[in-house]
């Protein structure tokens, strides 16, 4: 067996590079620092405010540099997505 083989056997499967994936992974993040899902890591859930408005607020620049080019699909992912997180992070702050 290869080097190469024996190194992608030990790891996990990683999906591919995709706007989707990545704004899942934005997501996830802004859930992990609004204290909705405990980190993996540690498993403990913490809430993190400034950093919950960080990923929510790059997900807005995301929304902006990328105008014209999404997919329907797309637009309409980051737009659920970030109505779904404003929501939340209004609900931690009042």
């Amino acid at each position: 067996m290869t080097d190469e083989a024996t190194e992608s056997a030990d790891q996990p499967q990683v999906p591919p590079a995709s706007f989707e994936f990545l704004a899942h992974t934005l997501f996830t993040q802004a859930l992990m620092a609004l204290g909705r899902i405990p980190n993996p890591i540690t498993k403990q859930a913490h809430k993190n405010l400034p950093t919950a408005k960080h990923f929510i607020d790059t997900l807005a620049m995301l929304e902006q540099k990328t105008a014209g080019n999404l997919t329907t699909e797309e637009r309409h992912q980051l737009e659920e997505i970030q109505h779904q997180l404003r929501m939340m992070y209004m609900d931690a702050t009042a």
